[in-house]
């Protein structure tokens, strides 16, 4: 490569491509950034290698001593410089049953979870319709009560089957006040239940992922919530939409679109479970990521949805899109074969995502997992609607493509 081949690049020192080659860049002493070489593809593979980690380790208590997910990641709002995590555990002494904890990071270092010695922080009632345990859904904060809203699932006993809401105060640093003793319950009853008339015809209903957007015209906040269900249509098949003015009390939203008459916001995969999922908007596009495990859990992975309106037009992405056996350099089928519970964080300007993850269990029943939770960086960017922004997620950056070429399905 000719000597006084210079460029001028945004990076400084490291690899970029150019003309098509893969190169190593170095700094001269005048501030020029030179080419010195071309990197082969072994180098290339070590430099640009997705870190992943356990965050959140299943053995680190005895409460999350089988599996530990769910994360719900808010910032500090009381203070800047830090994170607030919302997460949920079962003990391998009961599997039956599911806490809530907390734990606090530095924006700076979303690897280094710090979990808090007097977890778990809200549990089972002892009595109620959520006293046989729980799944932590969404959190989210509302500045006008200077509260933290906890949506969860719960049941009597078994499978959670209910949605619930309890409300937490924030307090004077955002953290602290976060205990069993400052949780409040939303009523006696679940905020949604499950609804048996048609066209619904549910037998469960659980996992919601929920937002709220401000109406500028109507001056009130409409909430939106993603659940999962089981019924008539099957064990968990897809998702279904409720909406409400307050976000305790929701209505249902049959989608009369869908052609295969469920009413779901998007065309699923057929013999595939849709559980946790969560929802966030990125510029005005929206985003469902979704636990789905396909082949009826043969292999659960992160699986998008999309689209322009948070009521209707979603499209889902194709389901291997994410899919973990693509993250060259970090997949394993001792490490990370399940992936669940995925939710996406842009942390200091930067994509992460944080899921469950479990090796291949002995017997291949992910019941039997052993999961740990893991934050991975997300580097590779894809288009998920023409003209909207772009989303990164897990893998190795590559040569931009054609938005015509990536595959979704087609809009409910």
């Amino acid at each position: 490569m000719p000597a006084n081949l210079r460029a001028i690049v945004q990076s400084s020192v490291g690899h970029a491509h150019l003309l098509g080659l893969t190169c190593k860049l170095k700094q001269e002493t005048n501030g020029v950034v030179v080419i010195t070489d071309t990197v082969h593809g072994s180098e290339l593979t070590a430099a640009a290698a997705i870190r992943g980690e356990v965050v959140v380790h299943r053995e680190s208590a005895d409460w999350l001593s089988q599996q530990t997910q769910e994360s719900c990641i808010l910032p500090n709002p009381k203070d800047p410089t830090r994170l607030v995590m919302f997460y949920s555990g079962v003990p391998a002494s009961n599997r039956n049953l599911f806490y809530i904890g907390k734990a606090w990071a530095l924006k700076s270092d979303p690897f280094t979870w710090h979990q808090d010695e007097t977890n778990p922080v809200f549990g089972p009632s002892t009595d109620g319709w959520d006293s046989g345990g729980m799944r932590l859904d969404t959190v989210l904060y509302v500045p006008e009560e200077d509260a933290y809203y906890v949506y969860y699932s719960g049941s009597r006993a078994g499978t959670q089957d209910r949605i619930g809401l309890a409300i937490c105060p924030v307090g004077a640093d955002g953290y602290s006040r976060i205990s069993p003793a400052a949780f409040q319950r939303m009523g006696s009853e679940p905020v949604l239940a499950p609804e048996a008339a048609e066209p619904f015809c549910e037998t469960m209903a659980s996992q919601a992922a929920v937002m709220r957007e401000w109406d500028a015209t109507a001056k009130q906040w409409n909430w939106f919530m993603y659940y999962s269900y089981r019924g008539k249509d099957g064990t968990l098949p897809g998702i279904r939409l409720a909406t409400s003015e307050d976000g305790k009390t929701w209505k249902r939203q049959f989608n009369t679109k869908d052609p295969r008459g469920m009413g779901q916001l998007f065309a699923s995969t057929p013999e595939a479970y849709y559980e946790w999922h969560q929802v966030f908007k990125m510029g005005d596009a929206y985003v469902l990521s979704i636990e789905v495990g396909t082949e009826r859990g043969a292999r659960w992975r992160p699986v998008i949805a999309v689209s322009r309106h948070p009521d209707h037009g979603w499209e889902q992405l194709d389901v291997d899109t994410a899919l973990q056996t693509k993250w060259e350099g970090l997949y394993r089928d001792d490490t990370i074969f399940h992936v669940a519970t995925p939710a996406f964080y842009q942390i200091e300007g930067k994509w992460y995502l944080y899921t469950a993850a479990c090796p291949l269990p002995a017997h291949r029943n992910y019941s039997d997992g052993q999961w740990d939770m893991w934050c991975f960086t997300c580097d590779r960017e894809i288009s998920i609607l023409p003209g909207h922004a772009k989303l990164y997620i897990p893998g190795k950056p590559v040569a931009a493509v054609p938005e015509k070429e990536q595959g979704r399905r087609q809009a409910s």
